[in-house]
């Protein structure tokens, strides 16, 4: 699926419709379908962009949440009960993937038809340079006890994640240009991100 990072925000009309109360003559298995095939962004009513209004976000979620989850269901008929248990799947891992920038960002690029992690491994070389380097630097710092150092490379660490992560902005919205040079890199600089996230999640690991 190719879709438009920018468009305005919207939501699909099944979506709307887990707002509120399901008649009992729903068909489960189509309205089911459609769930799965939605679009997260569309499912709460958002805008497909990097940066999303999250207290939106949330309040979209629990109105659907209140309504489909599986404790309504527990006096229906064996297909409301199939049906709530798979949306609510779906919907709560919607709302994971929107949550977290990261996880946004990689739904962003992979529907735009861009490669997932598994698909392109490659990091920035210069950036694998200097995360190596800083890992070095870590060892070597923790093993002196010098608790001082720690704190600077955690401090160059964080600096140049918002780096990475104002430029993987910038990439999430250029997808708009359908461009093969864009995917491609920012699944590079999505790459490099994951790198320095794991590094400062080493740094920070008691």
């Amino acid at each position: 699926m190719t879709a438009t990072p920018s468009s305005a925000a919207g939501t699909c009309g099944v979506c709307e419709r887990l707002r509120s109360a399901l008649p009992r003559d729903t068909n489960w298995s189509e309205l089911l379908l459609h769930v799965e095939r939605a679009d997260y962004f569309e499912m709460f009513g958002l805008r497909r962009a990097y940066h999303i209004d999250l207290a939106a976000l949330q309040a979209a979620y629990m109105a659907i949440s209140r309504n489909i989850h599986p404790d309504r269901y527990a006096m229906a008929s064996p297909a409301e009960q199939a049906f709530a248990m798979r949306a609510s799947a779906v919907v709560n891992r919607a709302y994971e993937t929107l949550k977290d920038a990261f996880a946004r960002a990689e739904y962003l690029l992979e529907s735009a038809g861009g490669q997932n992690a598994a698909q392109d491994k490659r990091v920035p070389a210069d950036l694998l340079g200097q995360i190596m380097m800083m890992r070095e630097e870590l060892e070597e710092a923790r093993a002196a006890g010098d608790e001082k150092r720690i704190q600077s490379i955690r401090a160059e660490v964080l600096e140049q994640r918002r780096t990475a992560q104002s430029t993987v902005a910038e990439l999430c919205h250029r997808l708009i240009e359908q461009s093969d040079d864009v995917r491609d890199e920012l699944r590079l600089r999505l790459n490099g991100l994951k790198y320095l996230n794991n590094l400062l999640s080493t740094i920070d690991a008691p």
